[in-house]
C-alpha cells in the first residue's frame, strides 16, 4: 500500500508579493508626509492669522481710545502680548539708546535722561503697560499668549531697527489717528516652512505670504489678507 507523501510548500513570499509589500509601504509614508505637512501648514496659517487678528485690534485700539498701542514679540519665549500707553511716545532708534533694538519712550523721560546724565547711555523705561479694563484689572488675553501651537517667531522686519529682529523682544507700533509700522512679522515651524504676515502702515490691515517675505518697496494696495496656497 502506497502513503502520499504531503507535498512541501514554499514559505516564502514571492517577488510579486514583496514588491506589493513594498509599494504599501510607500503609499502609506507618502500619505504621512503629506498629511503632517498640511498639518504644519494648518499651524502656520492659524498662527498667522493670530497675529493678523492682534494687529487689527491693536490698530483699533489706538484709533478708538486715542492710546498708542503695540504689540510685543518674545523670540525666546515665542509670544506674543498686546499693550498700551497714554503717554505720547516716541520711537527711539538704535543711536539713540545705544542698545540693541530701537524702542518707544516717553520723550520727556528721554530729554530728562539727558540732561542729568549727557555722558551715560540713555536706557529711559518704556511707559507700556498691560491692556486693562474700566476698573484697572489686567485683561488676561491681552497678556503674553504662544503665537501658535509648535510654532516659533523668526523674524521681525519694521522701520525702526536697522536689521531684522531675530532675538530678544521687538515690538510693533500702532498710534493715535490710524497710523502703524509698515512691518513683517515672519512664522516658522519644526520643517522650518515660514509664513509671513505683513501689516500696511496706512491700514492696519494684513497680507499672509507663505513663504520668507521681506519687503523691497511700499505696499501697492490696501494690504488685503491673501495666501496663494
Amino acid at each position: 500500500m502506497f502513503r502520499r507523501v504531503p507535498s512541501q510548500t514554499n514559505g516564502g513570499f514571492t517577488l510579486i508579493e514583496v514588491i506589493l509589500v513594498v509599494a504599501i509601504i510607500a503609499v502609506v509614508v507618502t500619505g504621512a508626509t503629506f498629511g503632517l505637512g498640511a498639518i504644519t501648514r494648518t499651524r502656520l496659517r492659524s498662527s498667522a492669522f493670530k497675529v493678523t487678528s492682534a494687529a487689527r485690534f491693536a490698530y483699533n485700539r489706538s484709533l478708538t481710545q486715542g492710546t498708542t498701542t503695540r504689540l510685543l514679540f518674545d523670540f525666546e519665549k515665542h509670544t506674543m502680548a498686546i499693550q498700551e500707553t497714554d503717554t505720547p511716545v516716541t520711537l527711539a532708534t538704535e543711536t539713540q539708546l545705544e542698545s540693541d533694538a530701537g524702542e518707544a519712550v516717553d520723550p520727556w523721560d528721554l530729554a530728562r535722561a539727558r540732561l542729568e546724565e549727557p555722558l551715560s547711555p540713555v536706557e529711559p523705561i518704556s511707559p507700556f503697560q498691560p491692556i486693562r479694563n474700566k476698573s484697572g484689572k489686567v485683561l488676561e488675553r491681552y497678556t503674553a499668549q504662544p503665537v501658535g501651537d509648535a510654532i516659533s517667531i523668526l523674524a521681525l522686519i519694521t522701520p525702526h531697527e536697522t536689521d531684522k529682529r531675530t532675538d530678544g523682544e521687538g515690538a510693533l507700533y500702532f498710534f493715535p489717528g490710524g497710523v502703524t509700522e509698515h512691518a513683517v512679522i515672519q512664522l516658522t515651524d519644526s520643517s522650518d516652512t515660514v509664513y509671513s504676515v505683513e501689516i500696511h502702515p496706512l491700514t492696519g490691515n494684513a497680507r499672509i505670504h507663505n513663504f520668507a517675505y521681506e519687503p523691497l518697496d511700499e505696499l501697492d494696495d490696501e494690504g488685503e489678507v491673501q495666501d496663494s496656497l
